[in-house]
């Protein structure tokens, strides 16, 4: 019994970065794909600039909270930009935001690139 304890504390540690990775790809490609939207020439009311920066705040510090040291320094300054998107898109200013998302796409697209599964 004790045996098989062991070897599933080690499965468990073994396991958590590969899950963590998954879950960090996930929050980015989502992020990524939200904000990709907003670079459109479709004009969005007010209300929907809420609504997105809202989304795009909470995937933000979610990815945030899942990077390892290899994306933290991408994820923090693509949450920097996102918290300027939301504070735009709160005040009304829709063309600070849509600025402010385009900013953040690069460093989302960088967490992308060194978190994508092997195929």
């Amino acid at each position: 019994m004790k045996r098989f304890t062991v070897l599933l504390l080690m499965l468990c540690l073994i396991a958590t970065p590969l899950l963590a990775k998954s879950s960090t790809y996930d929050y980015a490609t989502r992020l990524a794909s939200l904000l990709a939207d907003t670079q459109g020439k479709a004009t969005m009311s007010a209300a929907s600039w809420k609504t997105i920066a809202n989304e795009a705040n909470a995937l933000a510090n979610k990815l945030y909270a899942s990077s390892g040291a290899k994306t933290r320094k991408d994820a923090k300054e693509a949450r920097t930009h996102i918290r300027d998107m939301h504070k735009a898109a709160m005040a009304g200013d829709a063309d600070g935001a849509k600025s402010h998302a385009g900013m953040a796409l690069p460093y989302v697209y960088k967490v992308i690139d060194a978190t994508m599964p092997a195929k």
